[in-house]
């Protein structure tokens, strides 16, 4: 419904079985914008003694009718079809959308308290949502403060935010954390935080309440050796204990690094997280203006936590001094200013100078993950022979490309075996000579249906690759039946790029290659169309094997990265 009166041209969706609420608060403000709002409230007609006030309030409870019937749909205007008053048509309405039954109640009770962040949802959509659904049981009398929304909202968030949880749950004043307002407003930044991160270089977070800001270490320790900390702070003592030391999630960020085997760090709500190692990371830090290096010894690498954390402890220890003002935070060693952070949120954030490319410089096993889980081997063979140029590796990595007989990160990564798990073997021999030109033959296969629909709504996708070449090409699909229309976009593609048509297409006895049209359009086009024998899929191998090494290397990214499985489409474009 469109309403263009004096206040200018105002659009209300229509009223739905799910959009009461919505629907309610934005005709009743539009009822008040019209000044015909008292008239869904008080159904009363004047007697006909007062002529004049009685014509008055025909015209407004007309006026009131009006605007609330052109906001129904056809089928709801039925309800209120026999209703004489606005007042009565509000009534109808409200009966027939509103039962406040003992079941209603319990239904809109379970749906308040299970609610869940969907995959790729807005956090802001998500808040509203929760908003609204206490909204609803409000409006049945039942009370849900501002504390049980906050709590509700908390509850539904996804995996990845459990590290912001136990941050907020550290501030200890839970007054302030149970707001809606307070919570709404950290898990905002964050979103915007995670938005900005694959743009923006990596920047170090620390909690104003104990953890803060980054110290130059000259201090060694006479329990172990190591510079960075003193005994009473010693990692070789007590690795187990509270936190109390600098934490990076990013592994990328170490100039040297040890791994740690069965090491774990405690927060101050005793929960826990695994060390997955240590060492130092370089930093270039914007110090008014000045750019200056800092070092952070002994930083633990803590892959579980959503941002880096400073402590202030281990910078007062090593005689810096700690001040906040004005939403700044300085860190002094005696009168000079070694580093600042700025305030954002309930976070101060260090304030580091951008290194685009730092991105470069990476570990092998970042590499093997940047290249969809790319074999080690073939990674360290393209660095070694120069046959890729910006792919760096970090300090002491550099040795492994020239190692063949290190084990094969791949070998050992977790992802990897958890993906690339198989319960058949198709042959890895050739049943034929490779084609001598480009398009002489393609293999193509469809795999699916797969277990969990893609986030575009796919539950195949279908496989074109060149025996010639290698060269390879993917479509996610809805349903079998788009394979005709994924082999014309591919045939259009292939003919394009390569001036050549496809002579030989190789595929299985799928009833998707078999249709009528199918069959027509390869005639008219000259393909011979060669197929294998039922049951024998090794007959089509190179198309078998490219999906099982699609299939494993979505595997191994997605559960690498906890990412959700309906992003498989997402990651098989990636793969390919």
């Amino acid at each position: 419904m469109e309403d263009q009166g004096g206040g200018g041209s105002i659009r209300i969706d229509k009223l739905t079985d799910s959009n009461l609420y919505v629907w309610k608060q934005k005709i009743q403000l539009l009822l008040a914008l019209r000044d015909v709002d008292q008239y869904i409230v008080e159904g009363r007609v004047p007697s006909e003694e007062r002529a004049e006030e009685r014509k008055k309030w025909i015209r407004g409870d007309s006026k009131a009718k009006a605007l609330i019937g052109l906001s129904l749909s056809d089928e709801h205007l039925e309800h209120v079809r026999d209703v004489d008053t606005a007042h009565e048509m509000w009534e109808a309405i409200v009966n027939v959308f509103e039962r406040h039954t003992l079941l209603n109640k319990l239904a809109a009770r379970r749906e308040f308290y299970t609610v869940k962040m969907l995959s790729g949802e807005k956090m802001l959509a998500y808040i509203n949502l929760v908003k609204q659904l206490a909204a609803i049981l409000k409006s049945m009398s039942v009370n849900i403060d501002d504390k049980e929304m906050a709590m509700a909202v908390l509850n539904g968030l996804p995996a990845r935010f459990e590290a912001l949880i136990v941050a907020l749950d550290a501030l200890g004043n839970e007054e302030k954390i149970f707001s809606l307002d307070f919570v709404k407003s950290r898990l905002l930044q964050e979103e915007q935080r995670a938005n900005m991160k694959s743009t923006s270089s990596q920047t170090s977070a620390l909690v104003n309440r104990a953890p803060n800001n980054g110290d130059i270490n000259d201090y060694k320790c006479t329990n172990c050796g190591h510079t960075g900390h003193t005994a009473t702070r010693c990692w070789g003592k007590d690795l187990n204990g509270p936190c109390t030391a600098h934490i990076t999630y990013d592994r990328s960020l170490f100039a040297t690094y040890e791994p740690l085997e069965s090491a774990s760090v405690q927060m101050g709500t005793k929960a826990s997280a695994k060390v997955a190692g240590r060492g130092d990371v370089h930093l270039k830090l914007n110090v008014n203006g000045r750019i200056e290096p800092c070092k952070l010894t002994d930083v633990l690498h803590v892959p579980d936590f959503a941002f880096s954390l400073l402590s202030v402890s281990r910078m007062t220890e090593l005689g810096l001094k700690v001040g906040f003002e004005n939403g700044k935070c300085m860190i002094r060693r005696g009168s000079t200013v070694v580093a600042t952070a700025t305030l954002v949120g309930e976070l101060y954030v260090l304030d580091i100078v951008s290194d685009i490319g730092s991105a470069h410089a990476a570990t092998l096993q970042t590499w093997h993950e940047r290249f969809a889980r790319v074999h080690s081997q073939g990674i360290a063979s393209m660095i070694r022979d120069n046959v890729v140029s910006g792919v760096e590796l970090l300090g002491n990595e550099s040795n492994k490309i020239n190692n063949t007989d290190n084990d094969c990160i791949s070998e050992k990564c977790s992802a990897c075996v958890y993906g690339k798990a198989t319960r058949s073997v198709i042959p890895k021999e050739r049943s034929s000579r490779r084609a001598y030109f480009c398009l002489d033959l393609v293999h193509s296969d469809v795999c699916g249906p797969l277990e969990v629909q893609s986030i575009g709504g796919a539950k195949y996708f279908i496989t074109f690759i060149d025996d010639h070449s290698n060269w390879s090409v993917v479509y996610p699909m809805h349903h079998k039946s788009e394979a005709f229309e994924r082999y014309k976009m591919f045939a259009q593609l292939a003919q394009t790029h390569t001036g050549r048509k496809i002579k030989v297409l190789r595929t299985d006895r799928g009833g998707e290659y078999l249709s009528t049209e199918f069959k027509s359009f390869l005639i008219a086009n000259g393909t011979q169309h060669q197929m294998t024998t039922a049951y024998t899929p090794e007959q089509n191998g190179v198309a078998e094997r490219l999906n099982r090494t699609l299939v494993n290397l979505v595997r191994s990214m997605l559960a690498h990265k906890k990412v959700a499985k309906g992003f498989w489409a997402e990651a098989l474009a990636n793969a390919v």
